[in-house]
């Protein structure tokens, strides 16, 4: 389903994108944490406002006009803020095929990023720890390349990010190789005719003195 910038159909994605026989290697989404950060001062904001209603029955302020200043604070001030944040995170996602790397970034109901990033133009892939490493997430940072104005792409709170790094490194490899047999292999010396099968006949060899 699509509705504004938002597409909630994954495989719309994947073919607007991927080119025929391009496989998929990896689908990851961010881990479920990066919302509960996102939101922690919202959460915060939200057990204000009902300690507030709370204290309004208790001191017998007006009650519907205490409810409905409270609702609307907490409807043009925080709410946003909270489905900002899901969309964000239910909806990004990491895509790595036997060509390119997907970075989809939906940020909200109006504006989404899609990066596709050739694996040839990846110069290298590192990744970093996220709190000790305690939780089951990291950085994964991408350098292209040079030619490319050696840009960095770093997306924090990627679950297993030691296998999406694997699975990068491993595409990069293929391609590498695919490329290398495709550029010693004869069969793909397409355009270039040999004489004879241009109809020139080469001359006939100089017999040899003393022959």
């Amino acid at each position: 389903m699509r509705f504004l910038a938002l597409e909630t159909d994954k495989q719309r994605i994947i073919n607007e994108f991927c080119n025929e026989g391009e496989e998929i290697l990896l689908i990851t989404y961010y881990h479920g944490l990066s919302f509960l950060f996102a939101i922690f001062r919202d959460l915060l904001a939200t057990l204000v406002m009902l300690a507030l209603g709370f204290g309004a029955w208790w001191f017998e302020f007006p009650l519907v006009w205490s409810i409905a200043i409270l609702f609307f604070t907490w409807l043009f001030f925080v709410s946003f803020n909270i489905l900002r944040a899901f969309l964000d995170w239910c909806y990004d996602m990491i895509i790595v095929t036997t060509d390119k790397v997907i970075f989809i970034d939906q940020s909200s109901l109006f504006a989404k990023s899609i990066n596709p990033i050739h694996v040839e133009n990846i110069g290298g892939i590192s990744t970093k720890t996220q709190y000790w490493n305690i939780f089951p997430f990291g950085i994964l940072t991408v350098n292209l390349k040079e030619g490319l104005g050696g840009d960095t792409v770093e997306k924090r709170y990627v679950p297993r990010v030691e296998t999406v790094a694997s699975e990068i490194s491993e595409a990069i490899t293929a391609f590498q190789r695919r490329r290398v047999v495709h550029a010693y292999n004869p069969s793909d010396l397409r355009g270039f005719a040999s004489p004879t099968s241009a109809g020139v006949v080469p001359p006939p060899e100089t017999p040899k003195e003393g022959a």
